[in-house]
C-alpha cells in the first residue's frame, strides 16, 4: 500500500512538472479571443469559457473582445467594432488570435489579416469556410474547427423512437438556419419540407402545418424572431405536438422530443489546444480543418407522452431526461 501511494505521488509530481514546464514555456505569450457575439449568448459563451480555461492552464495571457453583432446587426456596427478590434490587435500585439463565429471572419480576418503573418485560429464558422476563400494553400496563417449540424446522429435517435421517412424543418427566416437546412438536405439526400418564420405567430403556424406533412420535424434556431416568447412556445409545443421532433441546439431542449446537442465547449477546447500548438511554433496551415463530432443526448418525456412515444430504457439511460 505504501509503495502504491509513493507511486501515485511520483506520477502526480511528474504530471505537475509537465504542466508547469508548458506554462513556463508559454509565459509571456499573448492570445486574443474575439467573440462575434455578446456575453450571455449561450453558444459563444461556451466557446469563450472553454478556450480561456485551456489557455490559462497553459500559462498564456489572454484578453477578450466581444463584437455584439447578434443584438446589433447593422453593417455600420460591424464596421465600427471591427476597426475597434483591429486597433486592439495593433496596440496589444497578441501572438495568436482566436476568433469565434462568422461575423469576425467577415469584419476582421478577411479584410485585414487574411494571408498575413499573425496566426488566427477559428471556431464556429458554419459548415465550411469557402465564403472566405478558405482553406487556401497560399494562406498560411489560418486554421479552423467548423460548426456542422449532427443531422445523421439526430435522425438515428429519432428513428429509434418511431421510424419515419419524410422530414420537416422549422426555424427563423435568417441565413444560418437556411444554410443548415440546405446542407442537411444534401447530407441526407432527401427533400426537406421547410418553414421559415419572420415572427412568433408564423413560427407557431409553421409548427402546426408541418405536423400533418412529415414524419419528423427538425427544430432549428429561432434567433432573429424578435417577439419570441419561450414560455409560450414550450406550452404551445406540448399542447400541439403530434410527430417526433428533434434539434441540435441545447436552448431548444424544451421544444423538441429528442436533442443531439452541439457543444460550444468542444470548439473552445479545440481552438485553445490548437493555439497552444501555434504558440510553440506549429504553422496554422499545417493543422487540418476539422469539425465538431461530440453531442449531448437529451429526451423530453413530456413531449414524448403527448406524441405517444415511449423511449427505450437504453435511450433514457444514455440521455439527459426532461420530465
Amino acid at each position: 500500500m505504501k509503495n502504491s501511494i509513493l507511486t501515485l505521488i511520483t506520477i502526480a509530481s511528474v504530471a505537475g512538472g509537465i504542466v508547469n514546464t508548458e506554462a513556463q514555456d508559454l509565459k509571456g505569450k499573448k492570445a486574443l479571443f474575439i467573440n462575434s457575439y455578446h456575453e450571455g449568448y449561450v453558444w459563444s459563451d461556451q466557446e469563450e469559457k472553454s478556450a480561456l480555461a485551456g489557455l490559462a492552464a497553459a500559462g498564456v495571457q489572454t484578453k477578450v473582445f466581444r463584437m455584439d453583432t447578434y443584438r446589433q446587426r447593422s453593417p455600420e456596427h460591424l464596421a465600427k467594432v471591427s476597426l475597434e478590434a483591429k486597433a486592439l490587435i495593433e496596440e496589444w500585439k497578441p501572438d495568436v488570435v482566436l476568433v469565434a463565429d462568422d461575423p469576425v471572419m467577415k469584419g476582421i480576418y478577411v479584410p485585414f489579416y487574411k494571408g498575413k503573418d499573425l496566426p488566427f485560429v477559428s471556431c464556429g464558422v458554419n459548415w465550411d469556410a469557402t465564403a472566405y476563400g478558405l482553406p487556401d494553400p497560399n494562406v498560411k496563417n489560418f486554421t479552423a474547427i467548423l460548426e456542422v449540424c449532427p443531422v445523421k446522429e439526430l435522425l438515428a435517435e429519432m428513428n429509434k423512437l418511431k421510424p419515419g421517412k419524410t422530414i420537416g424543418f422549422l426555424a427563423s427566416d435568417t441565413p444560418t438556419p437556411k444554410k443548415d437546412m440546405e446542407h442537411c438536405s444534401k447530407i441526407l439526400g432527401v427533400k426537406v419540407e421547410a418553414a421559415f418564420a419572420k415572427d412568433f405567430a408564423a413560427w407557431k403556424q409553421g409548427f402546426l402545418d408541418l405536423q400533418g406533412k412529415v414524419d419528423f420535424l427538425i427544430v432549428g434556431s429561432y434567433g432573429g424572431i424578435d417577439d419570441w416568447n419561450e414560455a409560450e412556445a414550450v406550452k404551445f409545443v406540448e399542447q400541439n405536438a403530434k410527430i417526433v421532433s428533434g434539434t441540435w441546439h441545447d436552448f431548444l431542449n424544451g421544444l423538441a422530443l429528442v436533442s443531439f446537442n452541439k457543444l460550444g465547449s468542444e470548439h473552445g477546447e479545440w481552438v485553445a489546444n490548437t493555439a497552444i500548438q501555434v504558440l510553440k511554433g506549429t504553422s496554422p496551415s499545417s493543422i487540418p480543418f476539422t469539425a465538431n463530432k461530440k453531442g449531448d443526448l437529451v429526451v423530453n418525456v413530456r413531449i414524448a407522452k403527448k406524441v405517444g412515444v415511449t423511449p427505450s430504457y437504453e435511450t433514457l439511460q444514455n440521455a439527459k431526461v426532461i420530465e
